[in-house]
């Protein structure tokens, strides 16, 4: 789905005049001027719908000793990885993001050393889930395991390619509508293209909180799916145009 946005403020910019070129020509006359152009600059936006998302489980467990905290760690982890795959994600699409395992301290009232009193084991993996219906359930899935925390989610597209080019015909188009209203301001007309620069902007990923999510979750009832609202990316590109001015006759 393509959504056209409105255009923001276009930059202007008429030159003109441009400064005489001092250097000789090869029958001993000053060179010819650089002949007057017009430079428009023109910004598209193109919404596009996310296809794809990606979200961080994390696992938490403490102990006594480091040992049981890590074998704790990996018996949950490895449920929840058992259930995202059950629930339709691959292997290739899960990956783990740091594991650790540190000691927990006690810090005595009146200062000294302080005791080991436990050890924190931790582990995060990233989930990569390629159909957005999917997102809740695989949210549920990895908490009913025994995940601590879930967070990160961020929606993008796979493919923005068709997005760009239309965001940048639209850009074109706008900067050339300007450059003729500014050459007939100015007496004139637009000419030639002299060089148009396209700078496309890459759609930044939507980050969606996960609390409220998950608070009207835990309102409505553990059988409900935390209700998930993807949201739209902004595809956004910028061209530099410049025109040669030809005035009227």
């Amino acid at each position: 789905m393509l959504t056209c946005r409105r255009p923001r403020d276009a930059a202007l910019l008429l030159l003109l005049a441009a400064a005489p070129v001092t250097a000789q020509g090869t029958a001993g006359l000053p060179a010819a001027t650089a002949p007057p152009r017009i430079v428009t600059i023109a910004t598209e936006e193109v919404e596009i719908a996310p296809d794809r998302a990606v979200l961080t489980f994390t696992v938490e467990t403490r102990s006594r000793t480091a040992a049981a905290a890590g074998t704790e760690n990996a018996r949950i982890q490895a449920a929840v990885l058992d259930t995202l795959r059950r629930v339709g994600i691959a292997s290739a699409q899960l990956r783990t993001q740091g594991v650790s395992i540190s000691p927990e301290y006690q810090y005595p009232r009146e200062g000294g050393r302080p005791t080991v009193i436990g050890y924190q084991a931790q582990n995060s993996i990233q989930v990569e889930v390629r159909q957005i219906s999917l997102i809740g359930t695989v949210i549920d899935a990895g908490l009913s395991r025994g995940a601590s925390d879930v967070g990160g989610l961020r929606f993008f597209a796979a493919s923005t390619e068709s997005a760009t080019r239309e965001a940048l015909r639209k850009a074109v188009l706008r900067a050339r509508a300007d450059a003729d209203a500014i050459a007939e301001a100015a007496g004139g007309r637009i000419g030639a293209v002299i060089e148009i620069i396209a700078s496309p902007i890459s759609a930044a990923p939507v980050f969606r909180e996960l609390a409220l999510a998950l608070a009207a979750r835990a309102e409505a009832g553990a059988d409900v799916t935390t209700p998930i609202e993807s949201g739209v990316l902004k595809v956004v590109v910028s061209v530099e145009a410049r025109f040669s001015f030809v005035l009227r006759q």
